[in-house]
């Protein structure tokens, strides 16, 4: 069998609908999982005009106040990054994070749900450890921007 070429030659084009299919199963798979990327607990933060930008070096600590209500009263869990830690086991293991990078900053997720007490007492665990200065997490107010 044999092939006939007209007196054009070979028309040779690239498909490109396949080069669109995978780009677009990329794009989505990152608008997935790039809310996922938080550190840090799931809280509900409490809300502002203009919050502070969080560098994103990765080396930021993240300690998360959970609110957990108990019957008519409630509580709270203590998170470092995503692991449950109690008062002295977070104070004891800032210290050690504190001691392998002094330079490391700090991130408070406080349960906006929370009394300022209970935010309060985490922030002074965090002073106790050696942290000079506590950020807190907040989210952006998105009705004062227009």
């Amino acid at each position: 069998m044999a092939m006939q070429l007209g007196s054009k030659g070979l028309n040779a084009q690239i498909n490109v609908t396949p080069l669109v299919d995978v780009m677009l199963v990329l794009l989505i798979i990152f608008m997935v999982v790039t809310p996922m990327l938080q550190r840090g607990r799931a809280v509900q933060l409490p809300v502002v005009d203009q919050p502070e930008k969080q560098s994103d070096e990765g080396k930021d600590l993240v300690v998360s106040v959970e609110y957990v209500k108990r019957g008519a009263s409630f509580s709270y869990n203590l998170y470092l990054g995503e692991s449950p830690v109690d008062k002295n086991s977070l104070r004891t293991r800032l210290v050690d994070e504190l001691r392998k990078d002094p330079a490391r900053e700090i991130y408070l997720k406080g349960d906006q749900r929370l009394n300022y007490g209970s935010v309060r007492e985490v922030m002074q665990i965090c002073h106790e450890a050696g942290f000079q200065q506590v950020k807190l997490a907040v989210e952006e107010n998105k009705k004062a921007e227009g």
